[in-house]
This record gives structure tokens, sequence and C-alpha cells, in this order.
């Protein structure tokens, strides 16, 4: 079993070296290897995450130009659906150093004794938090969670955390259901919604692991848009609540 680490980057060159030294302590008993995607930084990510792939298990992929987290994400989750074994697992999460890398050895323990095709690091279960996150993105957060609640009925507290542990298999089972081009169709941060709700539309068993985000450790300036993003998913939660619809419709009885 290999744990691979998908890192979508982008103009991370004061996190990617502390980042990728936090990875490798906290996997020193598992099989990994880092898989990054330099998003067409305007820095000097790349050649950063050049120098450390000489050093540590890092496969270094390239945008020339900034295609956005849900083309990283999508060149991410493709080159794992060519190179990934069924058993093996995924680690999805930010470059930014909020998503603290102690959390994968127990993202994936939980998901092989849950038996679990995917474990979120979730901030809204007992045990979790969020440290120093603006009261903009908390009221989003929030927001976001009671709409996907009432409109999709996903049963996850948690639906924006892009810091997850997913079987290679599920992966494999949506791509091919979907296709490289329509497994992910979002254009923003809520890609992964997206991605949640085809999980759960395609049987997949989703689990929670209590997980505290501070937002303190993040160096650089957020990335996140409040008006685009807002709109963006409110277009995505329509498309999914019509895809959900259908789906219910086609069942007998």
């Amino acid at each position: 079993m290999t744990v691979f680490i998908l890192l979508p980057c982008y103009n991370e060159e004061r996190n990617i070296k502390e980042l990728i030294f936090r990875i490798s302590r906290a996997c020193q008993n598992l099989d990994y290897k880092i898989v990054a995607v330099d998003d067409g930084s305007t820095d000097e990510t790349y050649h950063r995450l050049s120098d450390l792939s000489k050093t540590y298990p890092v496969v270094v992929l390239r945008h020339r130009e900034n295609r956005g987290l849900h083309e990283a994400l999508r060149t991410l989750l493709i080159y794992a659906y060519k190179t990934a074994g069924n058993s093996d697992f995924l680690i999805t999460m930010d470059s930014d150093l909020t998503h603290d890398p102690k959390y994968i050895p127990q993202l994936v323990s939980a998901c092989s004794k849950e038996k679990a095709d995917v474990a979120i690091a979730s901030r809204f279960v007992d045990g979790g938090g969020q440290i120093g996150v603006p009261l903009y993105r908390e009221i989003l957060s929030m927001g976001l969670r009671l709409l996907v609640k009432f409109t999709l009925g996903i049963p996850i507290r948690d639906v924006s955390s892009g810091y997850r542990c997913i079987r290679s298999s599920i992966i494999k089972k949506i791509i091919d259901n979907y296709g490289f081009e329509r497994f992910i169709e979002a254009e923003g941060f809520e890609v992964q919604l997206e991605l949640l709700h085809k999980f759960f539309l395609n049987g997949a068993r989703i689990i929670e692991v209590p997980f505290i985000l501070d937002y303190s450790l993040k160096k650089g300036e957020s990335k996140l848009r409040v008006r685009r993003t807002i709109l963006g998913y409110l277009r995505t939660i329509l498309r999914l609540k019509s895809i959900r619809d259908g789906v219910c419709a086609q069942k007998p009885g």
C-alpha cells in the first residue's frame, strides 16, 4: 500500500519546503510519494519543488499558466488514476501549511479500519475546530453546510474541507463513470463539494476524522475571492441538485 500525497501549488515558495519536511516526518512509517503540481506560479515554487525532489520522494508536474484549483486537482487525480493501485490511498491537502501533515497517518488509519472510501479531515465534528479563521470564512462555511444539507442531503458536516484521504479505487470508479473531462466540472473552490457529491452518488462510504485547522500558520495572501466563490458554490449546488434529482427519478419505486 502506497500513500500518494497530492499537492496543488500556486505561489507557495514560502511554504513548500517546510510542508514537505513535515510530510516526510509525519509519514516516516508509511510508504508514501508526494505528487505536486505547480499551477503556473509566478514565484520560485517550481524551482523549489524541483530542488526538493532531489532529496524527498517528490514527483513534480507543471502547468505553464495558472489554471485554478479545479484544474490542478484534475491533473493530480488523473496522475493517480494512471499510477496508483486499487489498494493505494490518496491524500489531498492544501500547500499553505494550514493542513497539518500530522493528520495523514490518522486519516489513512481511519479509512483502513473503518473500511471507508473517503475520510475527511473535519473541523465540525467532536474534537475538531479552527483557529484564526476570518469571520467571513466562518460564515461562508456555516452557510454552505446548511445549504448542502437541505439541497443535496449529503450527511457530512465539513463539506468544503479539501483535506481528505481517498481510496484510489473510488477515484478510478468516478473517472471511469464520468470521463477525464467531466469528473470535474466546477471551476473554483467548489470543486471539493462536487467531488464529495459524486463520491456520495456513487455509493462511497464517507467518514469524518477530527481536525484542527490553524489559519494563523498560513503565509501569503488568501487565494479565495468571496463573491466569485459564493456565486460558484450556488451554481454548482444547483447543478448538483439537478443531477441528484435526475438520479432519484430513475430509481424504481
